[in-house]
């Protein structure tokens, strides 16, 4: 490929083409790779001396995944012919780890680190003798880049080093190298101690949590919430030689090391950046480190109890912080909602809570929180305040599920509700919705044997919900998250009891109906949504209680007329979600809704927008399918689904080509629904009664009616289907090939009951005549196929069933051929073997952007 040519993009879509095939991890496909494609002998000829570079990295980067989805790696195939007969890509591998182009260099580290795993590799690389310089060196480079895959190269070699002190492998043997040979653990140190580099001006962790970087700060975090989880004794690691306390006691050195630290953090760390007064960002860096100890407070309880004593005084403190920054707040708060004021007190006796517990610390804060940022992101809106509320709902959150009963003795859900109170802070939607998402988890603390332990603060906490959606400045946005708040709430046996059965919950649905005629169409529309979510598969039983016993069923039937496309769409798929569940069908059989639906669904279907039309079909199929309810469909004031022509028009000449799908399998599921009742013995009965007490038939007609299999071939789902595979659409045609099959594979264990014989020269001709018709006019022109479809369904001539003749038609098609149509491979291989005058093609010339679409396909 030409260096003038600067799409490299053309280069990342053939390696994520070809890298996609080998993540499937498939045996024989690999194996098909390697020997009959001979893949290697291919990427060893893209190592050329004088070759792009560009390709050399996308050779050496597919070669790290052939070896990251080697199939066998126990027998280490595809090192070992690496090894044996392809020696050459490994020495372009490790020449090229100090290569000129820091592309390169990456691709060849991606490779290494995943060749090391191998035995057989780590062995090699010892036997290079390089691998030290190799180390250094990417450790030093320029490129971020190549530092990080030369830091996955060591985390793999430490991940595969044995755990037995008695077993020493090639791993092993190649640590304790790069230890001893470069002193590794002072190389590293050595950078991250480098006042002189701008890239890694790093000093100590108290250091990394005050940097700039956002970035930086978060894996700071990371990291401390791993070392105080998985060390011993996280003072040593942290670089804190601290002698350990006489005042505490412990079983163990090691609960005493946790105490230790715990009290380090808390009483060093926390109070020194608490105590800060030229930054807010120290604030907020000791909300941080609070929220990192919750989980290994959490782990240090269950595995020693060590660290107990600090599970209240962290809690205490985050409650103080939230509470500090809202006194220092100047928004207005909503009346409506509810607000703390009691004062928090930090709990516990170090010098955190002394200090914390003094009126001038509060001063402090409210000075810190008022000192608008002069500069930065920040300076625009009070950021900082609101990142600081951000942290400590979410280690209030943490808490609420690690220490619920600490959680429940506190004031926890009083500062929640006060932060919702507060419009300045929740102005910001990320804070809006922290507390929503924190409020039920706290209040889930208060239930403890099956009983509410605080009825009054949770009928406080739901006036302050319904405050918050009768709020005229509640958006769709907000009201999404009150609604989120509202399921969880439901999803609790006791919570959501109480909302089911009490007169909150009455009060519940009436503030939403309100919302159902709010001006806005996506409140409406959020409103429908939350109504039919609770019936979904696994959702909670007590608000399907809730939504019955309030009539919610009624409130969605009536929003199917609304004049925004988006709210009437959102009511049929709630309504489908509502048919599907055993209870919501229940509930739509006592109210005749099933009825009602049916009858509103001829006017949707023909409904000017797309989506509307997909619902519906969406709809149709699950009444038919799940409920077995078609007859509602026949019978109920229309003709509309049993209209051959208009099914055509649906089916084939739709402009939306996800309404033709949805059409397409609207037609399966007929036929399968007509199978299944024409195996029930009383179906012709019932079905008789049904249509003599329909208001469509106002004759007496105690005739029984024909097969039910007829309702197919009456809206001539046979010619619409064969016809529809050769839709323009590939998708349209997919759907319609794959209902052909399923029909073909029930006609062929039925063949007995409708013929004995299929005449070979049937198939032919009713295939040639589906031919000869198509081929006669353009797939959109409809005056032929209405003409064909406006045969009456019992003119049949011929004196055979409809199901011998449309499986004769069926057996004439060529399906290897339409599913070729239906291949993406196929389209793509099609679009590749074009001949051309020039044979250009599948060839890059020097002139610039020449042959630059050649993979646009893809």
């Amino acid at each position: 490929m030409p260096k003038n040519i600067v799409d490299d993009t053309r280069h990342e879509k053939v390696l994520s083409y070809v890298s996609a095939f080998i993540a499937q991890a498939d045996p024989a496909l690999m194996h098909t790779m390697l020997r009959e494609w001979a893949i290697l002998d291919t990427l060893q000829a893209c190592l050329t001396q004088g070759q792009d570079h560009r390709v050399s990295c996308v050779a050496m980067r597919l070669l790290g995944f052939l070896l990251q989805y080697d199939t066998e790696p126990e027998k280490a195939s595809i090192w070992t012919l690496l090894q044996t007969q392809h020696p050459t890509i490994l020495t372009f591998m490790i020449e090229n780890t100090a290569g000129e182009e820091a592309l390169t260099r990456y691709s060849c580290w991606f490779a290494l680190e995943r060749a090391v795993r191998y035995d057989g590799a780590a062995q090699w690389l010892l036997a290079s003798g390089k691998v030290a310089s190799m180390v250094s060196g990417a450790l030093k480079d320029d490129s971020s880049y190549v530092l990080e895959a030369a830091c996955q190269f060591l985390v793999a070699i430490i991940e595969n080093r044995s755990i037995d002190p008695l077993h020493h492998t090639a791993h092993d043997t190649l640590m304790d190298t790069l230890l001893e040979s470069i002193s590794l653990y002072k190389l590293i140190h050595s950078m991250m101690t480098d006042q002189d580099s701008e890239r890694n001006r790093f000093f100590t962790y108290m250091d990394l949590l005050m940097d700039d970087s956002r970035l930086v700060r978060s894996r700071t975090l990371d990291v401390l919430s791993l070392v105080l989880e998985s060390t011993a004794n996280p003072l040593s690691v942290l670089g804190k030689d601290i002698t350990p306390s006489d005042a505490m006691d412990a079983d163990t050195t090691d609960d005493q090391s946790q105490v230790d630290c715990f009290n380090h953090l808390l009483d060093s760390n926390v109070l020194s950046l608490i105590a800060l007064t030229d930054s807010l960002k120290a604030f907020h860096v000791a909300t941080t480190i609070l929220d990192t100890m919750v989980k290994p407070l959490y782990q240090s309880s269950e595995m020693h109890g060590a660290g107990t004593q600090f599970k209240n005084t962290i809690l205490s403190t985050i409650l103080w912080i939230i509470q500090a920054l809202q006194e220092s707040s100047a928004g207005d708060h909503d009346p409506n909602v509810f607000r703390h004021t009691e004062k928090i007190v930090v709990q516990g006796d170090g010098k955190l809570a002394k200090q914390l517990n003094q009126a001038e610390f509060q001063e402090l804060v409210k000075t810190q929180s008022r000192a608008k940022p002069k500069r930065g992101a920040a300076s625009r809106g009070g950021t900082l305040p609101k990142t600081i509320v951000l942290s400590a709902l979410k280690a209030l959150q943490t808490l609420s599920m690690l220490f619920p009963q600490e959680v429940e003795k506190s004031t926890a859900i009083g500062v929640v509700l006060s932060i919702l109170s507060d419009t300045k802070l929740c102005s910001d939607q990320r804070v809006f919705k922290a507390c929503l998402t924190t409020l039920p988890a706290v209040l889930k603390t208060k239930v403890h044997n099956g009983l509410l332990l605080d009825e009054q603060l949770f009928a406080g906490t739901m006036k302050t919900i319904l405050g918050l959606i009768k709020r005229p400045a509640s958006g769709s946005t907000s009201l999404r998250l009150i609604l989120t708040a509202i399921q969880e709430f439901f999803t609790d046996k006791i919570l959501g009891g109480i909302l089911a059965r009490e007169k909150v919950g009455q009060d519940l649905a009436n503030a939403l109906g309100m919302k159902l005629y709010d001006m806005e169409w996506d409140v409406r529309d959020n409103v429908v949504e939350f109504i039919g979510n609770l019936f979904v598969a696994g959702g909670p039983d007590h608000g399907v209680e809730w939504a019955l016993r309030n009539d919610q069923l009624e409130v969605i039937f009536q929003k199917l007329s609304d004049e925004e496309a988006y709210v009437r769409a959102a009511s049929i798929h709630a309504f489908e979600i509502i048919m599907r569940d055993h209870r919501g069908w229940n509930g739509m059989h006592e109210k005749n809704l099933e009825e009602r639906l049916s009858a509103q669904l001829p006017s949707l279907i023909r409904d000017s927008e797309a989506f509307v039309r997909r619902a519906v079909l969406e709809a149709m199929i699950c009444l038919v399918s799940e409920r077995e309810s078609g007859v509602i469909l026949m019978v109920n004031g229309t003709d509309l689904f049993v209209d051959a022509k208009f099914m055509s028009r649906l089916t084939l000449d739709d402009s939306d080509w996800e309404v033709r799908i949805r059409a397409c399998e609207f037609i399966a599921a007929v036929w399968d629904h007509c199978l299944a009742l024409d195996e029930k013995a009383d179906y012709r009965v019932r079905a008789a009664k049904r249509l003599k007490d329909s208001v469509r038939d106002h004759q007496e007609d105690t005739a029984p009616p024909r097969p039910s299999t007829w309702w197919f071939y009456d809206i001539k789902g046979d010619e619409i289907l064969v016809e529809a595979s050769r839709d323009s659409s590939r998708l349209v045609r997919l759907a319609s090939v794959e209902t052909l099959k399923m029909i073909k594979a029930s006609l062929d264990q039925r063949q007995d009951s409708f013929t004995h014989s299929v005449a070979s020269n049937g198939a032919g001709a009713a295939y040639d005549e589906a031919e000869d018709r198509q081929r006669k006019r353009p797939i959109g022109d409809g005056a032929d196929r209405e003409e064909s479809l406006s045969t009456p369904p019992d003119s049949n001539t011929t004196g055979q069933h409809p199901h011998a003749q449309f499986y004769a038609v069926i057996c004439g098609l060529d399906f290897e051929r339409l599913d070729a149509t239906t291949s993406v491979e196929q389209l793509y291989e099609e679009v590749l073997n074009v001949e051309r005058p020039e044979d250009v093609v599948m060839t890059e010339s020097e002139k610039a952007n020449d042959g630059n679409n050649i993979l646009d396909c893809y």
